[in-house]
């Protein structure tokens, strides 16, 4: 549970009591181990936002909640409920807004809410406000959310709403790439500034019927989906920023 605690922290530690050296942790644990510090290491893009606005004296990357045991904010779209007593039982609540648990994101949850649940141990309470953007570097499979091929783009993952907006910086100059997103009779994606290749992830309930870029149309042998998950992949014109319109 430190582990998974960590994972949505700015620092991750191998913290905890009693035993913490990793040799002497079950297959079971270390792999669990494995997942979220590989978690933790895709989520830097979504971090080191927060840095440069924090560093700016905008927001900063936890803010506590009044409601809920130890609840914060993990930026503006993650809500972390922590686990901090023996067991995996924890009570949730979730503010105004909809809201989707991060391991199993096909139902929404519509806020305020209060509940309680037993979470596995290869899972931890945290939950994605609609209209999240999320930035992450993919470079393996480890956490089934992209794959080793992903590597060197960046990956936005985009839970439609009406209306957000996220601004991604690069760590070696804060050259910065702005994510816009409108939802109304159709979907819009737009992306201005610093352009560098990039995996659009998108949420979706069903397949798209029509999709363009800069107002021209986009084969569909160059995007996925997949119903299960609910996910619209597209990749971009390396370098190249725009907007990508989905009916």
């Amino acid at each position: 549970r430190w582990t998974q605690f960590s994972t949505f922290c700015g620092l991750f530690l191998n913290g905890g009591h009693g035993e913490r050296r990793m040799w002497m942790r079950s297959p079971e644990e270390l792999e669990i181990v494995r997942d979220f510090s590989w978690l933790h290491h895709e989520l830097v893009p979504y971090m080191y936002h927060y840095a440069v606005t924090a560093s700016q004296g905008g927001r900063r990357l936890m803010t506590p909640l009044g409601d809920g045991a130890f609840h914060y904010l993990f930026g503006d779209n993650l809500l972390i409920a922590p686990i901090y007593r023996p067991g995996g039982e924890q009570t949730v609540h979730l503010p105004a807004g909809t809201w989707r648990y991060w391991f199993d994101d096909s139902v929404a949850i519509e806020g305020p809410a209060e509940f309680s649940r037993s979470y596995p141990k290869d899972e931890y309470p945290v939950y994605i406000r609609e209209g999240a953007i999320i930035p992450m570097n993919i470079s393996r499979d480890y956490t089934g959310i992209g794959a080793n091929t992903w590597t060197g783009q960046l990956t936005l993952n985009v839970y439609p709403a009406a209306s957000s907006t996220f601004t991604c910086f690069a760590p070696e100059d804060q050259a910065a790439l702005t994510v816009d997103v409108t939802r109304e009779d159709s979907l819009r994606i737009s992306l201005e500034g610093a352009g560098r290749p990039y995996i659009l992830r998108v949420y979706l309930e069903n397949s798209p019927s029509e999709i363009t870029f800069n107002d021209s149309p986009v084969d569909a042998s160059a995007w996925t989906f997949s119903a299960d998950e609910h996910r619209l992949l597209l990749r971009g014109p390396e370098g190249t920023t725009g907007t990508w319109r989905v009916r």
